[in-house]
């Protein structure tokens, strides 16, 4: 929310810095869309940016997204349209935000960018900070430490082995041969007659 000249008293707003333990960093705020805005208290990426140019922030689109810091408030603007500066609270800063449900101080935390609210994280959702208060509501307003982390997903547990395959039957006994027919070879012809012996 933009500050006026008539307002003294002192709201905590979503994108709050509350402590500055960590960078602070200024970008570009940049989307596909020329009509695209961001607000305080939303999570961005970094977005493609080649040397020497200045730092492009973009939205996150997914719970997995690599998400990098907090955009902070700004006492003039209420939020920014593409390629204006924004100033990102990076990793180690305490930034305040909006939270989803009850949240346990300690937990770690996931983002919704759809909602602009953190919950505790789940799954291989990324970690984008730590509570550091409580929250008992949808809205609740709390402190959050800026860490980021991509998670990979859990490898699945490996299945059983199957059961051992039934013994297949055994296979018939072969038909035995036949006999070979004996050979019938012709009877050899008759030897010549010995000499006859000698008279004493």
């Amino acid at each position: 929310m933009a500050l006026n000249q008539n307002q003294f008293g002192i709201t905590t707003l979503a994108g709050t810095l509350a402590q500055a333990s960590g960078p602070v960093i200024e970008g570009q705020f940049y989307d596909a869309s020329a009509s695209a805005v961001i607000t305080a208290g939303e999570f961005v990426c970094i977005g493609s940016t080649v040397r020497p140019n200045v730092t492009k922030f973009i939205k996150g689109s997914a719970l997995t997204s690599a998400y990098f810091g907090v955009v902070l408030t700004d006492p003039l603007k209420d939020s920014f349209a593409v390629g204006e500066k924004i100033t990102v609270a990076a990793m180690g800063c305490q930034v305040t935000m909006t939270a989803s449900a009850l949240i346990t101080a300690g937990a770690s935390l996931q983002y919704a960018y759809d909602t602009f609210k953190v919950a505790t994280q789940t799954a291989s959702n990324t970690i984008v900070g730590i509570a550091m208060d409580n929250s008992t509501a949808d809205g609740d307003l709390i402190r959050v430490f800026v860490f980021n982390k991509a998670i990979s997903g859990a490898t699945g547990a490996t299945g059983t082995t199957g059961a051992t395959g039934a013994t297949g039957v055994t296979g018939a006994t072969g038909v035995t041969g036949a006999t070979g027919v004996t050979g019938a070879g012709a009877t050899g012809p008759t030897g010549p007659t010995g000499p006859t012996g000698v008279t004493a």
